[in-house]
């Protein structure tokens, strides 16, 4: 068939669509535990750079945070297997709402008003925006000069967030690391999805899946590690779905459904999480630093 013709969609079942969303929230509690395992370890003090990576590695935690990934991303790609990537993909807002409490918990602190309204606010807003974005998804043929392109386009968008965020204020640098990040997810999930559903062959989808999620995952060590929890995370949160749908609207030629009402709504979204953002970006880091200190010459340091 012929790239970009859309045949007829099937319609998924209500049991298929209930197990996609159970499996997505899930999937969310497990990255909640893995990014705020990540913060703590990425927070020690130490060296910097691919050195850091390698101490990394020695740390049975940081390893358990690896597991709680993979948990969660093959729990993803099961949900991605049975449900709608405009179903599935919003479902990863939850991510926030679990780490804000599993953090607190962890640095021995109570999450205050002001977090859980900022929380809230890019909860709702993400929700509103992705209202307007496509429900279903026709399948399409997706050739391997479209796939290059697409990964080629994304990678060196999200490099270049990286390498441009050595050079700004110390906040924005985990914002922009982050960003990076998230392109790299959003890439990693749009191109499960085209190999779950026979899109593209599925060793060049699973592949540039895989690689997508790996770079996207070392990076987001240098967020944590410069922001904190709240920020890089709000961030992966905000626009790792957004790069999914942007995936699914101009490679699978999803329709987009743009009426007035729903254009008010989308805007009224990106008010609502930009501002919940930006209060999260002033929170302070989890206090995992100072307990860092403490324990950095523990036997786990290796």
């Amino acid at each position: 068939m012929p790239e970009g013709i859309v045949v007829a969609p099937p319609l998924p079942g209500g049991a298929a669509i209930g197990w996609a969303v159970g499996l997505a929230v899930v999937s969310t509690g497990c990255y909640a535990t893995s990014a705020v395992l990540q913060e703590r370890e990425a927070a020690r003090p130490g060296p910097e750079g691919a050195a850091r990576l390698l101490r990394l590695l020695r740390r049975p935690m940081w390893w358990v945070a690896v597991a709680a990934t993979v948990a969660a991303a093959g729990l993803h790609v099961a949900a991605l297997a049975l449900g709608p990537l405009s179903t599935v993909q919003p479902l990863g807002v939850l991510t926030l709402v679990f780490a804000l409490p599993l953090g607190a918990r962890w640095a021995g602190r109570v999450v205050s008003r002001r977090e859980w309204a900022a929380a809230g606010l890019v909860v709702i807003g993400l929700v509103a925006v992705l209202i307007v974005v496509p429900q279903r998804a026709p399948p399409v043929v997706v050739g391997l000069p479209t796939v290059v392109a697409t990964a080629a386009v994304l990678g060196g968008a999200a490099a270049g967030l990286f390498g441009l965020a050595v050079v700004l204020p110390e906040r924005v640098v985990a914002v922009g690391q982050a960003a990076g990040a998230a392109i790299c997810f959003g890439l990693a999930s749009g191109m499960a999805r085209l190999a779950l559903t026979g899109a593209t062959p599925f060793p060049v989808g699973a592949v540039v899946a895989v690689l997508g999620a790996a770079t996207g995952l070392a990076m987001a060590q240098f967020a944590y590690r410069r922001g904190g929890l709240g920020a890089p995370l709000a961030t992966l949160i905000l626009l790792d779905p957004l790069v999914a749908v942007a995936l699914g609207v101009t490679v699978l030629h999803e329709p987009l459904r743009v009426t007035p009402g729903l254009i008010a709504l989308g805007l009224a979204g990106l008010i609502s999480t930009a501002w919940g953002i930006w209060t999260l970006a002033k929170v302070p880091a989890s206090g995992l630093r100072g307990e860092a200190t403490d324990s950095s010459t523990t036997p786990a340091d290796g």
